[in-house]
């Protein structure tokens, strides 16, 4: 039985073993939203987590790196004690025989690079987005065998992307939805690159928030208008990452 964990918010760790802040920390509870406060207490917990996990027989657990952990400023210094916190995170997924599967990105930017750059829609975002993956290959490659860049990284050609992206400021126009679209796409398939390069037989995935999509009738015009959103939202991105040769 595979399953998957998102570790995206720190919750009551944001501030704890280095880590920099990033734009969930700053984030304003709601009527729907949490403060992060109570959740899962990953960072102090896992151990729990993991023997759980090992009882119901689980093989698999996806989560994600915290880019603001392992690199507080988001680029620049990395954080030795973040590297080493999941370091100890993988070994001990390992040793219970569960496989880990890595996403670099599940919406957390460090809240340096959306302050100062607007994050993912300044090309220098996703050059530090780059060395941050590279650096994390370089660490965890030898027993990570399943990577992930983004997640849900259709929504990133969607308006949905201003959202998730570190961006902050701005007129939301559509030159800076494709120049997002575009960042996030090179990122991609930089890193998928340099994985297939470095580590031989490891794997790069671009996960997708796939909707399954029914026409309102059996007329051709609804059917049309069916395949069309479903190539839009679902397959455009998916014909991309195939074919593209990585």
């Amino acid at each position: 039985m595979g399953q998957f964990g998102i570790q995206y918010a720190d919750g009551r760790a944001w501030n704890e073993g280095g880590k920099g802040m990033s734009v969930y920390d700053i984030r304003e509870a709601g009527e729907n939203i949490s403060d992060w406060k109570v959740a899962t207490d990953s960072y102090h917990r896992y151990r729990e987590d993991f023997d759980l996990m090992q009882d119901l027989g689980m093989n698999c657990y996806r989560f994600q790196i915290s880019w603001s952990r392992v690199c507080p400023q988001g680029d620049g210094e990395f954080n030795d004690e973040g590297i080493a916190f999941y370091d100890r995170f993988i070994n001990d997924l390992i040793a219970r025989g569960i496989e880990p599967m890595i996403c670099l990105y599940h919406f957390d930017m460090p809240l340096a690079l959306a302050q100062e750059y607007n994050g993912f829609n300044d090309r220098r975002v996703m050059d530090a987005f780059i060395r941050y993956g590279k650096k994390m290959i370089d660490c965890f490659g030898d027993r990570v065998k399943y990577w992930l860049t983004f997640n849900e990284q259709n929504i990133f050609h969607m308006p949905e992307a201003f959202r998730i992206s570190g961006y902050m400021k701005g007129e939301k126009t559509l030159r800076e939805l494709y120049e997002l679209q575009h960042h996030t796409m090179v990122a991609h398939m930089t890193l998928t690159e340099y994985l297939h390069q470095t580590k031989p037989g490891q794997l790069m995935g671009g996960m997708l928030a796939h909707q399954l999509v029914y026409p309102a009738t059996c007329k051709p015009r609804d059917i049309f208008c069916a395949q069309q959103y479903d190539e839009f939202l679902n397959q455009n991105l998916a014909a991309r990452l195939c074919w593209s040769g990585l």
